[in-house]
């Protein structure tokens, strides 16, 4: 399904650059396509049938840019009056745009990004007229399964990240723990689900190139990853205050589109429009500024700053932490190139508690049998950059983006004695686009080169483990040395465009990419092991079951050498697709051919959709689409298997017998996978209602072949393989109103609603990530609410809210000097699925749902310029859950996860 964005003009100053189209709360997964590369000089050759009735210049300038699909940006006070003929037949954009104008005063000017701006000719200069924000229009010719999100719509209260930006979009879900009040600390970005799929099965893109991570984006730091390296789905860290705009296809893909069964994340950075610029801000949130609602059972937990339980990384509990982010970017042109630059660097101290001790006396005074240690603090920094350059008034579009972040992690692991360790995550992309007609086919090209890389550094290489000593008493001591794991890639993608007729266009093009997997153990790890000698007298417990470490003997030891294990991968691909309208009738058929050299699979995707327009002026129309689409695959498919010839084992059975050697092969087999997939079936409708835009889409989703862990108990062995499966049903409705002037201010309201049901074998999130969590068999039976139903029709743990509901109100007052948003978001109540034990007559495993209450969280954001002129001091005031609402987001063995609760941050910056 799709909706036509039009164009939605404001009396803007330049540096404000906040796009008030009310797209902030629709975010819906049908309607913006971000401009391609061929819209630079697509407009001087390509021809639109136009049919655009006389009268107000306003309206007309509207219906230009939906039945093209351009950009435009103009002041509703240079058109307020006017009039213009009508035009009615095949026209190139500037020839549409040259009979509007004509006799108005007004003239055009094309900017870098293909977009236009509409200012006076005899104040060219006039800064109210300069750098307006670009609206985006979609034509009817474009995808219509695609939603865009600008610069200025950006949600960004609190994080700031991608998973905050896109949560708007109705088949968005985010990760819980994003918005815990145990982890106000974190700056790492959330995961995101879209359809209903895996965060790790969604394609990552920036300005044109791949920046997934395929190592082992699933990986979690835990105490039991001895070989792992955690990941995360994000090959770099976006600061989203350098996107320009980000598109999310989520439905009715094209066939251009590969390497993912949950959606297309498109972003774009920033680029040089017009007009320098220069900013710097600080911004900042404190502990103190923050509210949190915890559960009565862990209140005592949180107030130390440790975690009660066992083992595990800190980070559960952060009562105590601060958090600060600067920010510089800026545009100018040198000659004939237009350059932008952005430098971002967040930190975060928070205080923990690395060892938690069993203390009588403690448990006399406060009722907590567990004492923490003393509180030491933990520094972890997020930085960030982009350079772009564009060649600009050239008849070819060429650019070229360098991006990078790093993400670095001072921990440890709770109760692990001597186990601080440093973990990082690092990327580096170079992406260059070049775009240019040849006769009447449009060629796009791509290139692009990057790096990856998940490390982590011990400051041990030594674990032992006393097995009948407690945690709390020195049972583990170490770490388990340096381990790297990277990629490297190089891409390039083309695609061609040749209009085979008025109403047809044919598109074909390929894909190439080349990766280089490397996973580097810097130094011997050694593992030990250490238990009592039970043919022997014991000697005295030091505690109830416990005996001191020097009471036991060593009995087995694993050493994982150091050394690299490396491989490379060509992954391939092919498309074309006939893209028509013709009268009432519009549709896209394509099919791709895709080679996963991974796993050795060449599979065949077919893309099919199409629709009807419900009137003459294609103003309403229906939307269908049937979809295929294959998944990634992931290094540790095969790592898993390749890192035993890199174990050595020994063990013995007493304190005075030999020592053997054990088979390090009887733990991973790798066996031949297929790729994933998702099976897509849509509906939808969309048109104006109601002075403004709304829509309505049905889509499912049903995943299959989808890898998983499987575990042998019998033979102690571990392999993947494609059992999983999954079935997403969701409907997603919106509207968005046009902005309109009232009291002396520029408003918008922008409205979404989701319902989704999810049915799957496993679970999707924080404590599990599909391929790399133990799975039974799809297949197998298990108990459910009194109910014995196959494992694969389980509902999932979550990324699976039923509703989700979004409304944002936007108003822009005082000459743009103050900006207001408003962004309430509701659930009506969270599903957390629990296991809770076997069922004895069948032994077959029971689970059960607990539900959530309903949450509401209504987040405020106010700029203030604090000058009238352009160059001068702002504030702005972010204000995240006002009413302080206690929101119960997840539970698990009778503790709930709240949301957080009222939390300020602060901004200051200058603007240029």
């Amino acid at each position: 399904m799709s909706f036509n964005l039009v164009a939605l003009p404001f009396k803007s100053k330049p540096l404000p650059r906040f796009v008030l189209l009310g797209a902030l709360g629709m975010g819906l997964s049908v309607g913006w396509t971000l401009p391609s590369v061929a819209a630079a000089t697509s407009a001087h050759t390509e021809t639109h049938h136009l049919n655009i009735a006389d009268g107000d210049l306003g309206q007309a300038l509207n219906a230009l840019g939906h039945q093209t699909g351009i950009l435009l940006s103009y002041s509703p006070d240079l058109v307020d009056g006017m009039t213009s003929p009508e035009l009615s037949g095949q026209y190139t954009v500037l020839q549409g745009l040259g009979l509007l104008l004509s006799g108005t005063g007004l003239q055009t000017e094309q900017l870098a990004n293909g977009g236009f701006l509409i200012r006076s000719q005899s104040n060219a200069t006039d800064d109210q007229a300069a750098a307006l924000p670009l609206m985006q229009v979609e034509g009817a010719y474009t995808g219509y399964g695609y939603a865009a999100i600008e610069n200025g719509e950006m949600r960004n209260a609190m994080r700031g990240d991608l998973a905050e930006t896109l949560s708007i979009i109705p088949s968005v879900r985010v990760a819980d723990s994003s918005s815990s009040s145990l982890q106000q600390g974190d700056i790492k970005p959330a995961e995101l689900s879209i359809r209903g799929a895996s965060p790790y099965q969604n394609k990552l893109m920036l300005d044109g190139a791949s920046i997934d991570n395929l190592m082992d984006p699933a990986q979690r730091e835990n105490p039991s990853n001895y070989t792992n390296v955690a990941g995360h789905s994000q090959g770099i860290f976006l600061n989203t205050d350098f996107l320009s705009q980000v598109e999310v296809i989520d439905v009715n893909a094209s066939a251009s589109e590969g390497g993912f069964s949950g959606g297309v994340i498109k972003a774009e950075t920033k680029s040089y429009d017009g007009e320098d610029f220069f900013s710097i801000s600080q911004r900042r949130t404190r502990d103190s500024w923050t509210n949190f609602h915890i559960d009565p059972a862990q209140l005592g937990e949180f107030g130390d700053g440790a975690a009660q339980a066992v083992t595990g990384v800190p980070g559960d509990f952060q009562p105590n932490f601060r958090k600060d982010q600067l920010s510089l970017q800026g545009a100018t042109r040198i000659g004939d190139i237009g350059i932008f630059a952005g430098l971002d660097e967040k930190t975060s101290r928070i205080w923990q508690k690395q060892v938690v001790d069993i203390d009588f006396d403690h448990f006399a005074q406060t009722g907590r049998i567990f004492k923490p240690s003393e509180e030491r603090s933990l520094d972890t920094y997020s930085r960030s950059g982009v350079l772009r350059l564009d060649w600009l008034e050239q008849d070819y579009l060429f650019n070229a983006s360098l991006a990078f972040s790093e993400y670095d992690e001072d921990t440890f692991f709770i109760n692990y004695l001597d186990s601080d360790f440093d973990s990082r995550h690092q990327g580096l992309n170079l992406s260059v686009n070049y775009g240019q007609h040849f006769g009447n086919t449009r060629l796009d090209l791509n290139v692009s080169a990057g790096i990856s890389s998940d490390e982590r550094y011990f400051k041990n290489d030594v674990l032992d483990k006393y097995r009948y000593t407690t945690i709390y008493q020195g049972g583990f001591i170490g770490g388990y040395g340096d381990l790297e794991s990277e990629q490297r890639t190089l891409t390039s993608t083309l695609k061609l465009s040749t209009p085979l007729t008025d109403a047809l266009t044919f598109d074909y093009g390929g894909e190439l990419r080349w990766l280089n997997f490397r996973q580097n153990r810097l130094n011997d790890f050694t593992y030990n092991e250490y238990t009592l000698d039970f043919t022997q007298p014991l000697p005295p417990q030091t505690g109830l079951g416990s005996w001191s470490p020097s009471d036991q003997y060593h009995v087995r030891e694993v050493i994982y050498q150091a050394g690299e294990i490396k491989f490379n991968n060509l992954n391939a691909a092919a498309f074309t697709e006939l893209n028509g309208d013709h009268q009432r009738f519009f549709w896209h058929t394509g099919l791709r051919l895709e080679r996963d050299d991974w796993l050795g699979n060449t599979n065949l995707a077919p893309r099919l959709s199409a629709g009807i327009y419900l009137d003459d002026a294609k103003r309403y129309r229906i939307t269908a689409g049937a979809n295929r689409y294959y998944g990634k695959s992931f290094m540790a498919y095969r790592l898993r298997e390749l890192e035993r010839d890199r174990i050595l084992i020994r063990s013995r059975t007493s304190p005075t017998a030999e020592y053997q050697s054990v088979d390090a092969n009887r733990d991973w087999f790798y066996q031949d996978l297929d790729t994933p997939y998702d099976d897509e079936l849509n509906l939808g409708i969309s048109g104006p209602l109601m002075s403004g835009e709304a829509g309505l889409m049905l889509v499912e989703r049903k995943g299959e072949r989808q890898v998983r862990t499987r575990y042998d108990a019998a033979t102690d062995m571990h392999w993947f393989d494609n059992s999983g499966s999954s079935r997403t049903h969701q409907v997603d409705l919106y509207w968005r109103s046009t902005p309109a002037e009232w009291l002396g201010a520029y408003w918008a309201i922008n409205t979404s609603a989701s319902w989704m049901d999810k049915q799957t074998d496993t679970t999707y999130g924080n404590s599990s990530s599909g391929y790399l969590s133990n799975s039974n068999s799809a297949d197998d039976e298990v108990w459910f609410e009194g109910k014995r139903i196959l494992k694969r029709d389980l509902p999932a743990n979550d990324f699976a809210t039923p509703v989700s509901l979004n409304l944002d109100l936007i108003t822009r007052s005082g000459d743009d000097r103050i900006q207001l948003r408003n962004a309430f978001a509701f659930t009506n109540g969270y599903r957390s699925l629990r296991n809770v034990g076997t069922d004895p007559a069948t032994g077959l495993k029971q689970y059960e749902v607990h539900k959530q209450g309903s949450t509401l969280r209504w987040d405020m954001s106010i700029d203030l310029r604090l000058l009238q002129s352009r160059n001068s001091p702002y504030l702005r005031l972010d204000v995240v859950n006002v009413t302080d609402n206690q929101n119960t987001i997840s539970a698990e063995s009778n503790v709930q996860l709240f949301g957080v609760g009222r939390q300020y941050w602060l901004e200051l910056g200058y603007k240029f």
